[in-house]
């Protein structure tokens, strides 16, 4: 059974020191993507809400705010999901970091952990999230599934699992627990339902954890039978989850895919043609006003997610190709202020929307989120009759094409107003004596 690998996998695993400079990057920009979030709509909402159902200890980051350690976790992934601001993984599709920092660390107030305790217990959620991604395939998110929620609660409650140091019996009951309340559709993208399902993964990682370490059972059989998660949720396929038990480790998924960090507050399927848009924005900024038309060309399970082609709201904003590809180019990318002044209802951004249009192309290997010899295009036509052409395979902030330090502190800094310093030291948070200390006691 897959759930019974995961577990002894998850119980035991040491993961290798070539992990640890991506898990604690990963770790560090999303804690900033938190506290961006703090005092979003969403977040608001969520803590006011919960707040009715009971007081507890544990900390609502960016705030002087408490709750029960589950509905923390909730709370702080909603928080850090808000701005579509935080990393993504490519074989499971899921944002796995806001999913696992936020259980993890409402964990910690459970049973005190070191820096090192987390980054371990981090390791085999991200183990266990993206080897389930692969033996679900992207077919899995093709067919409306939010990820995030779905394989991240799973991944949530077996790293909580590995942090509270239940045994390998215990963290398999927690898996099949979560597995049943493991949903979420992307057609929710757009409202608050989207970091709301991120934060439901993140308390069903440590509710399901705790219940398994009071005797509560599940099927073991959950996950990978007809009828179970794979069969219900994907393409059941009995060879692919057996190879998925072989590869658990081997290498570690961390170190075959990495991670994508995230220079923009949009969806990622935005981050393509923003990169475009950078590579030939000095050949059309001094004459934005001469554009006719904008053609641009992507992946059909790409643009699925991208409905917004005139978006009226924020969060719609955010997953529309049109606007932020017009942002990218007349300003040389998104921020967190552009968001919030309205950047899709400010000219020029207005006028170069209608002027874009969208295709869709069938995808050439479902396999691949990101295949290079598929990459967006980009084609802007001027009034002369001159066409600028580009393409872009790998976004900036891809392990392909990743941010530099600097880029990454320049992000945290104008996310959260906090100093470069204070980034360079959170970046040591694998060495805490008391990660929940540490954490909690980060300069706000």
């Amino acid at each position: 059974m897959l759930v019974h690998a995961m577990a002894r996998f998850a119980a035991t695993a040491a993961p290798p020191p070539s992990v640890h400079a991506v898990a604690a990057q990963a770790v560090a920009d999303c804690f900033g993507c938190i506290l961006a979030g703090a005092h979003s709509e969403v977040a608001q909402r969520a803590f006011a809400a919960y707040s009715r159902l009971g007081d507890g200890s544990a900390p609502i980051l960016g705030t002087v705010q408490t709750l029960p350690a589950s509905y923390a976790a909730l709370a702080n992934a909603v928080a850090g999901h808000a701005w579509d601001l935080d990393d993504w993984e490519e074989p499971g599709n899921t944002h796995p970091t806001v999913v696992l920092l936020p259980a993890l660390l409402a964990a910690a107030h459970l049973k005190p952990v070191s820096g090192r305790d987390l980054l371990a217990a981090y390791a085999v959620g991200c183990e266990i999230i993206m080897r389930l991604g692969e033996a679900l395939t992207l077919d899995h998110y093709a067919r409306g599934f939010h990820s995030t929620a779905t394989l991240g609660g799973i991944g949530a409650a077996g790293a909580v699992g590995r942090q509270l140091g239940l045994d390998d019996a215990q963290i398999a009951q927690a898996m099949s627990i979560a597995t049943s309340r493991a949903v979420g559709y992307t057609v929710q993208f757009g409202s608050n339902a989207k970091p709301l399902q991120a934060g439901f993964a993140a308390q069903t990682g440590v509710e399901a954890a705790v219940l398994a370490a009071q005797g509560a059972t599940g099927q073991a059989q959950v996950i990978d039978h007809p009828r179970g998660f794979a069969g219900l949720l994907g393409a059941h396929d009995a060879d692919r989850s057996a190879r998925t038990r072989q590869r658990l480790g081997s290498p570690w998924a961390l170190d075959e895919y990495g991670l994508v960090l995230k220079p923009w507050p949009s969806c990622g399927y935005t981050h393509r043609l923003m990169t475009a848009a950078l590579s030939v924005r000095d050949q059309v900024l001094h004459r934005l006003d001469q554009i006719v038309r904008i053609q641009v060309w992507m992946p059909d399970f790409h643009y699925e997610i991208l409905p917004f082609d005139r978006p009226m709201t924020r969060n719609e904003a955010l997953f529309s190709a049109p606007a932020c590809l017009a942002q990218a180019l007349i300003t040389g990318g998104l921020t967190l202020a552009d968001s919030a002044a309205g950047f899709w209802d400010i000219d020029p951004v207005t006028r170069l929307i209608p002027l874009t249009s969208v295709a869709s192309e069938p995808a050439r290997d479902p396999n691949l989120n990101y295949d290079p010899l598929q990459p967006d295009r980009l084609a802007i036509e001027l009034r002369s009759g001159e066409v600028i052409e580009t393409t872009c395979a790998y976004p900036l902030g891809a392990p392909q094409n990743p941010m530099s330090p600097d880029q990454l502190a320049d992000k945290f800094q104008d996310i959260t107003t906090l100093s470069r310093s204070c980034f360079d030291h959170l970046l040591q948070w694998p060495d805490a004596p008391d990660a929940a200390k540490y954490f909690q006691e980060i300069p706000r």
